[in-house]
Formats: structure tokens, C-alpha cells, sequence
């Protein structure tokens, strides 16, 4: 039996149809048939701190800042809004980091950033550790729980060279 032209061209067309379906089958079947952990486990977004807790002093790795009576006062000085930094730590809400998912990151970890918050009313600061991972910081609330925070890094730790000038003089 010999094949036409035309014959060999539908027998290239199925074969080429053939191999696609064979190349795609594989990921067919497991898009089908497995269970995504993303659907059964949703994202946890919670604040960082108790929504009653109001902070009185926060302590960053070179700067700290205290509430007093005339208002909020830094050490060393800076130029600032520092209300707003304090208000940015106190509203502050990430993704809730599974054990699992910690597991995969802890190679990351590597330059830790510590800061207390002192509450109005509790002896003891809360004490976070914060690490920069390349699109979002890993933060350990101190209880426990690990956060996923998406935010510029200069939001939360201001640089110093913020600091004003002629208070140093």
C-alpha cells in the first residue's frame, strides 16, 4: 500500500498531535488530580501586636524612641516624624508563616534585626526578630508565630542619616 501526498501529510498531522498530547498529558493529570494546600489552608493576615496594646517605647537596632509627656522623644536625635513610625509599627499586619513553609525559608535567615516594644501597662517588652528576606520581611512576634510583612525596609527601621545635623554639633 503506498501513501499520497496528501496521505503523509494527515499521517505527520496525527503524529504531531500525538506527540503534543503525549508531552501534555503528564501535567493534565496532575493538575486534575491533585490537591492544592493553598485551597485548603488559606492565608492568616494578624497584627503584629494585641490591638489593646499601646506602645510607650520602641527600641530599634540603632535608634530608640520614648513617649513622654511633651510627646514622642528619640535617641539619638532625628529628623522625623516619629508618631508615624510608631503608629506604622502599632497597625502593623502580615501573613501568617507556616511551620512547613519556615522550614523553607530558615536558609535565608541571616542577618537579624531585634526590636523591642514596651507596652503601656506590661513590665516586659515584647520582643521581635526581624529578618530581610528579598520581597518581604520574616518577623518572629516574640510568641511564637512567624509574619510575612510586605514593606519598605526604610519604613520600618528609619536610616539614620536622617539624624539632624546641627542637634549633633
Amino acid at each position: 500500500m503506498r501513501l499520497t501526498r496528501r496521505g503523509w501529510n494527515n499521517v505527520i498531522i496525527i503524529g504531531v498531535l500525538a506527540f503534543i498530547a503525549v508531552i501534555r498529558l503528564p501535567e493534565l493529570f496532575r493538575e486534575r488530580f491533585t490537591v492544592t494546600s493553598t485551597a485548603s489552608a488559606p492565608a492568616v493576615v494578624m497584627p503584629l501586636f494585641a490591638q489593646d496594646r499601646i506602645i510607650q517605647r520602641l527600641v530599634l537596632p540603632t535608634m530608640t524612641f520614648q513617649q513622654s509627656a511633651i510627646g514622642w522623644k528619640s535617641q539619638p536625635l532625628v529628623a522625623l516624624d516619629i508618631a508615624a513610625v510608631i503608629a506604622r509599627w502599632q497597625t502593623l499586619k502580615g501573613t501568617q508563616i507556616s511551620q512547613q513553609q519556615l522550614s523553607v525559608l530558615k536558609k535565608q535567615l541571616l542577618l537579624p534585626h531585634t526590636v523591642e516594644a514596651w507596652f503601656v501597662g506590661l513590665s516586659q517588652p515584647q520582643r521581635i526578630t526581624a529578618y530581610q528576606l528579598s520581597h518581604f520581611w520574616l518577623l518572629n512576634t516574640g510568641t511564637g508565630e512567624w509574619l510575612a510583612v510586605t514593606v519598605a525596609g526604610e519604613l520600618l527601621f528609619p536610616p539614620l542619616s536622617s539624624k539632624l545635623s546641627s542637634l549633633s554639633e
